[in-house]
């Protein structure tokens, strides 16, 4: 049976015996939302389980004009012995599991001292019975500092790739690193301090604060773990309205940031000539990895638009991932000029996005669920080939990382029309130039003869 837990590792044993105890229902609580997940799942549908195989999509959208709950984020759409559809509430659905979930909650809470967290804990045991998460989102930003982090409910929506609109379980426990959660910070805060002039015309969400939290993760259940984020940003980016009065706060998960490296840096060492390789050391591609996967999530503080999910519809995490790229090295540029990076760290930076970008082009060959991060990687991939900043050699390929610059600088300006005031039907037709398995093409062979010579030592 197919599973989302992912375990990183023992709840450490320098806790005091309370705070063992508060992790240890934490992750039994987020290990029961893998199977409310499992039940959401669906590969084989763009709308996974979310919707009746058999309805169409105006079906759909007819029925929610009279029926607006066919559309909200907490429902099952199915249909009824009358053959209409209708809205069934995640609390109904799930209400067993969601409340044996609660009770664990309630349960890790008379564990917790930090009274912020405490409090947090108890109100998400009565979020998750109601579906709303106002309450308990407000108290978890609040709680940026606590040793514990958890998160646990429906919130992402890439499963639905058919309205963007159904949100999936998942959850998380991890132990705050504090010395890398005060670097990034520190980071985080120069890289969003500048000013940004946004198109006119468009409905700017301005964030008043973004916070950031390092953790060593323990556990992943439900969509995180199916996806294994390197990083989190909530509330979820379709909370407008919450985001603009409180802000955020995202999360990097160290275990997860460093299995990906160890495959983007397989695609480094495969894919780029000897020549560029001997600039870099593993080390240093491993904190350039780093950077560039907090930049990536604070990017997206820096391009909330109200109307953009209303707008773009299903296409929105197209966007909403590939911009957050670009403006993770366009955004590189000011920090050039404040001295935060050096010209090789900035090479450093841009060599791993660019091999993520082949990482998720290749994932995308077998999972078609991490589109929203494969579409934007190949948009990327394609200009840099097009503008001559990756050049194929006989050795590999070689990187210009002035031309790359000016790419992603154009590239920003593409992006950001769509996300800012771009409509539906143009960004349906935009999306359709994305060949992701003819942009692979390029990169294939490279990783095709390491497998090949891989089995022959076999």
């Amino acid at each position: 049976m197919e599973s989302s837990i992912l375990k990183f590792g023992h709840i450490p044993e320098v806790l005091s015996d309370k705070e063992r105890g508060l992790v240890s229902y934490l992750m039994q609580a987020v290990e029961a939302t893998d199977d409310l997940y499992q039940r959401q799942k669906n590969s084989a549908l763009p709308g996974a389980n979310f919707y009746p195989p058999d309805a169409s999509k105006k079906e759909i959208e007819q029925a929610a004009k009279k029926n607006p709950a066919i559309l909200d984020p907490y429902t099952f759409v199915e249909r009824a012995a009358n053959g209409k559809l209708i809205a069934t509430p995640y609390v109904k659905k799930f209400e067993k599991e969601l409340t044996r979930i609660s009770n664990l909650l309630k349960e890790a809470a008379e564990y917790a001292d930090d009274l912020t967290f405490r409090a947090y804990i108890r109100a998400r045991a009565e979020d998750l019975l109601r579906e709303t998460y106002d309450e308990s989102n407000l108290l978890w930003v609040k709680s940026g500092n606590a040793k514990v982090g958890f998160v646990l409910g429906a919130f992402d929506r890439y499963l639905d790739q058919l309205f963007f609109r159904k949100r999936a379980y998942m959850g998380w426990v991890g132990i705050l690193d504090e010395p890398r959660t005060r670097e990034m910070a520190e980071f985080t805060k120069a890289f969003l301090s500048g000013d940004r002039k946004h198109l006119p015309g468009a409905k700017n969400a301005q964030v008043p604060q973004a916070r950031i939290r390092v953790e060593d993760t323990l556990v992943f259940a439900g969509l995180i773990g199916d996806f294994s984020f390197v990083g989190s940003s909530l509330p979820s980016f379709a909370d407008a309205e919450f985001i603009k009065r409180y802000g955020t706060m995202f999360t990097m998960f160290k275990p997860s940031l460093a299995n990906r490296f160890e495959s983007i840096f397989e695609i480094f060492r495969t894919v780029f000539s000897q020549e560029v390789q001997n600039r870099y050391s593993k080390e240093s591609l491993r904190h350039a990895f780093l950077y560039i996967s907090v930049l990536h999530e604070a990017s997206h503080n820096l391009m909330r638009y109200e109307d953009a999910v209303t707008r773009l519809q299903e296409f929105f995490p197209y966007f909403d991932e590939g911009y957050a790229d670009i403006l993770s090295i366009k955004g590189c540029g000011p920090l050039l000029l404040q001295g935060v990076f050096t010209e090789w760290q900035l090479e450093a930076l841009l060599l791993m996005n660019i091999c993520e970008s082949i990482y998720f082009c290749k994932r995308y060959m077998d999972a078609s669920q991490v589109g929203p991060y494969a579409i934007g990687s190949t948009m990327s991939l394609d200009f840099l080939l097009q503008g001559k900043a990756l050049i194929h050699t006989k050795n590999g390929f070689e990187i210009d990382a002035y031309r790359a610059f000016v790419v992603f600088d154009q590239l920003s300006h593409i992006f950001e029309y769509y996300i800012a005031i771009g409509t539906y039907n143009e960004a349906k037709v935009f999306l359709r130039r994305a060949k992701t398995k003819k942009t692979f093409a390029h990169f294939a062979p490279y990783i095709e003869d390491k497998r090949q010579e891989e089995y022959a030592l076999v």
